[in-house]
């Protein structure tokens, strides 16, 4: 059977060799969505301030609830977790361990001598130490002495950046104006000239425990020393980092990399399969329609259908497997591509390192082959159950109709598109976008089984102003279309899909990230926002206070918080955006509506929700709710106040004073402020100056956390988009031109009766005109419904935001490709005698 199969490739390699590049590219898909999956469960950053430590505890940032009978559920917190300092006497007593080290951390910016502030390596940021937990890296002394009270001791690459050496006076902010500190030396990693995207300051270990905040706490533990039994032996809440994942203990973008990676590429396989298999199904059910006489003779001369299928089968594996494993090496390369990509955007850390094993690669082999075998079975379904008279007469022309199934499936994917895009109505904040991409693809993969009976009712409407024509080239083309509903399905469908899902995902994204911003704004009525690029000291606002002719300043303190409803059965934890104000500073700089309560009672022990968290939660104003800060520590507010549904605040409001200890930086992302003069912008540009990295901005420049976080994730889908949609574009060229090539005999009859072969280009030119405006009347239509109900969601408006030229892009080039692929092989033809 494989020798007759091999036969069947080598004498129809068109065809073959079409099913061949759809299968090769989607395999390079699927290896790289699987190479960053794994990734994302093993791989990580590479230790810098703990590599010489064997083994690194850490705290536990997962959040987990058990269910009865059911699987425990939980998040991870987005907060660097301290452990007890009294832990690193209880490690140094375990059997095996020789050494302890309580590491302490925290920003420290150092302020050049023109009073500007020096970026960590890389463009990195400046972390201060205790000089006791120098031995983690390790740093060595290069010149001067270890550091006293008020002495520091800088790493030399920073140093050399400053022009400071040992002796010299070097002023660092910490969560205050910037002090003035002797540097009494200088030290430099052994082994390395730097640390990467990161530099090191020194303190005396008394002197580093007070800057941190947490006296009484460490941010990790370096364990040097076999000691086989340490897990067992350590409290809960302990967790034990070694090799590559000591990298996350030090740093949470490692942890933050790999969350990322899981949801994005499992996310991105998920649209690249169903597009896979889809394109594929497409190119093989046009290879096999083109062998309908071929199959049918087969059948006639007594061939059985499990003999013909077979012979499918053992052509589509060759095919299917050959593709799959030569698209394994460059999908390992296109993983890479894309890591540097998401790197580049911010999303994942920039020394983040892949995890490339063998089940990415046998799970990409095992898809492709199972894939096209599924695809190319069920489009010869219909052929092997034929009776062998009927299969040669039907084999003659096109079906005349579908198959039950396919109209049934169709359809009803068609109805499912349409209530996916309906319930964006009903979904508040960004998930709301999930369905309308979703409702979008469904959409087209129902019109794709519908093809036929929709494109044969869009040719007849067509075709009746081509057949009004006197000229013979747009009769043919009327007559051709209208006959080869099938074919014309098979060259209208993938264009359908390029339109479609490049403007839902494009015009999707573009307006969540507009509705963030402008609820953000709308909600800020302060005159003022002072921002810094590593964060402001909270301080700050209490500063501003002091600046006449200001009526109010707010921190604004940004992190995530979880809450925890253990009687719900479904989802006990929810993850949400939390910002820290000053209660008593909302008046004229923080607009948001409470609904029900006051915004005003929000102190101590309290807590304001959104509309849409305190009915996810079940809460009402009174009830307490139980919540975990960034650092794990649990607390249960009472909620004071319900507040309208804002994108760019989040949904959760706590009082600055409460959050702020709980984050990892102890510092506000801004600083709101309200004035009553213009001549306020002198007293807060002179209070900039004390402030190094301070920048007084007006309220149109307001970024909120949310707005980074939407920009980055807007370049993310743009990046996901270009690749799929390079697959997708890939994948029309190639099946219009092998559906166009398959026309060489009727091409040949035509010449044979007297056409010219400027009569049967211009036939050419008049189908390709018919294909791509179908193809764009439809692909525009499909995006309509889904994007309106979101914008109406999101924004108020039935028109999505987003520049209208990327729109006149997508269809540019998609009109484009559709020509070229169909005019470009029927100039070929044309050439023969």
């Amino acid at each position: 059977m494989f020798s007759f199969a091999w036969q069947t490739i080598r004498a129809r390699k068109g065809g073959f060799t079409a099913a061949f590049l759809a299968l090769f590219g989607g395999a390079v898909l699927l290896t790289a969505c699987g190479v960053l999956l794994q990734s994302g469960l093993f791989g990580g950053v590479p230790a810098q301030r703990y590599a010489a430590a064997p083994v690194v505890l850490g705290g536990d940032r997962a959040i987990t609830v058990a269910r009865p009978e059911k699987t425990d559920l939980s998040e991870d917190l987005t907060e660097q977790v301290p452990l007890p300092a009294a832990l690193v006497e209880q490690v140094r007593r375990i059997p095996g361990v020789e050494r302890a080290i309580g590491e302490v951390s925290f920003p420290a910016t150092v302020v050049g001598k023109d009073n500007r502030v020096l970026p960590g390596a890389d463009q990195g940021r400046t972390l201060g130490h205790g000089w006791g937990s120098a031995p983690l890296t390790p740093f060595a002394l290069a010149s001067g002495t270890a550091p006293r009270s008020g002495e520091v001791v800088l790493d030399a690459e920073l140093a050399q950046r400053a022009g400071i050496s040992a002796g010299d006076q070097v002023r660092i902010m910490v969560d205050s104006a910037p002090r003035a500190y002797r540097v009494s030396g200088i030290a430099a990693p052994a082994g390395r000239d730097r640390l990467v995207r990161q530099s090191a300051v020194f303190f005396h270990d008394d002197t580093a425990r007070a800057l941190s905040g947490r006296p009484d706490q460490v941010s990790a533990i370096g364990v040097f020393g076999p000691a086989p039994d340490l897990a067992k032996q350590l409290p809960p809440g302990v967790i034990v980092h070694s090799g590559l994942d000591r990298g996350e203990a030090e740093n949470l973008d490692g942890a933050r990399s790999r969350f990322v990676l899981m949801m994005v590429s499992g996310s991105f396989a998920g649209f690249v399969l169903m597009i896979v298999v889809f394109v594929t199904a497409s190119t093989l059910a046009l290879v096999l329609n083109q062998r309908r006489r071929e199959l049918a003779l087969l059948r006639a001369i007594a061939a059985t259908p499990k003999q013909v299928r077979g012979l499918i089968a053992a052509e589509t594996l060759l095919v299917s497997g050959f593709a799959a494993l030569l698209g394994l090496a460059p999908g390992v390369f296109a993983a890479q591509w894309l890591l540097g990509m998401f790197a580049s955007i911010g999303v994942v850390a920039e020394d983040f390192t892949l995890s490339i094993g063998p089940v990415p690669l046998l799970a990409t082999v095992l898809l492709c082959v199972g894939a096209a075998q599924l695809a190319s079975l069920t489009a010869a379904r219909r052929m092997l159950k034929l009776k062998p008279t009927a299969a040669l007469g039907e084999a003659a022309v096109e079906p005349a109709a579908l198959g039950r199934g396919r109209l049934v499936t169709g359809w009803a994917l068609l109805g499912v598109a349409l209530a996916g895009a309906c319930s964006t109505l009903f979904i508040p904040g960004p998930v709301a976008q999930v369905p309308a991409s979703m409702s979008a693809l469904l959409a087209i993969i129902g019109l794709g089984l519908l093809g036929p009976v929709l494109t044969s009712a869009a040719t007849r409407i067509a075709a009746g102003l081509f057949l009004c024509s006197p000229r013979a080239d747009r009769y043919l083309a009327a007559h051709n279309s209208t006959a080869n509903s099938r074919r014309l399905a098979a060259a209208v469908t993938p264009l359908v899909l390029t339109i479609g899902f490049a403007v839902t995902h494009f015009y999707s994204g573009t307006t969540l990230a507009e509705a963030t911003q402008h609820q953000a704004r709308a909600a800020t009525t302060a005159d003022y926002v002072l921002t810094a690029p590593q964060g402001v000291p909270a301080e700050v606002a209490a500063a501003a206070r002091r600046v006449p002719g200001v009526t109010a300043a707010t921190p604004l303190v940004g992190t995530e918080v979880i809450a925890v409803d253990k009687d719900a059965s479904e989802e006990p934890l929810s993850r949400s955006k939390a910002y820290g104000v000053d209660p008593a500073q909302l008046s004229g700089t923080l607009g948001l509506k409470a609904v029900r309560g006051a915004l005003t009672e929000l102190r101590g022990d309290s807590v304001a929700l959104s509309e849409s968290e305190s009915s996810w939660l079940g809460k009402a104003v009174g009830d307490p709710v139980e919540l975990y800060l960034g650092d794990r520590t649990r607390v249960t507010p009472k909620v004071v106040a319900i507040f309208a549904d804002n994108l760019g605040y989040g949904d959760v409001l706590l009082p600055q004073d409460v959050l702020l200890p709980h984050t990892t930086d102890r510092l506000a992302d801004s600083i709101l402020v309200a004035a009553k003069d213009p001549s306020v912008h002198n007293g807060l540009s002179e209070l900039a100056a004390t402030y190094p990295g301070l920048q007084v901005q007006d309220r149109a420049q307001l970024t909120v956390a949310t707005d980074a976080q939407q920009a980055a994730n807007l370049w993310l889908n743009r990046v996901l988009l270009g690749v799929i949609l390079l697959y997708v574009a890939l994948s029309v060229v190639n099946s219009l031109v092998t559906s166009t090539l398959d026309r060489a005999g009727e091409v040949g009859l035509l010449r044979l009766l007297g056409g010219t072969r400027r009569q049967v280009r211009r036939m050419f030119r008049a189908e390709s005109a018919l294909v791509v405006s179908i193809a764009v009347l439809i692909g525009s239509a499909v995006p309509v419904l889904p994007l309106t109900l979101l914008s109406l969601n999101l924004t108020g408006s039935p028109i999505p935001a987003g520049p209208p030229l990327v729109y006149v892009g997508i269809l540019a080039v998609t009109v484009l490709i559709g020509l070229c692929s169909i005019r470009l092989p029927a100039r070929g033809l044309t050439r023969r005698a």
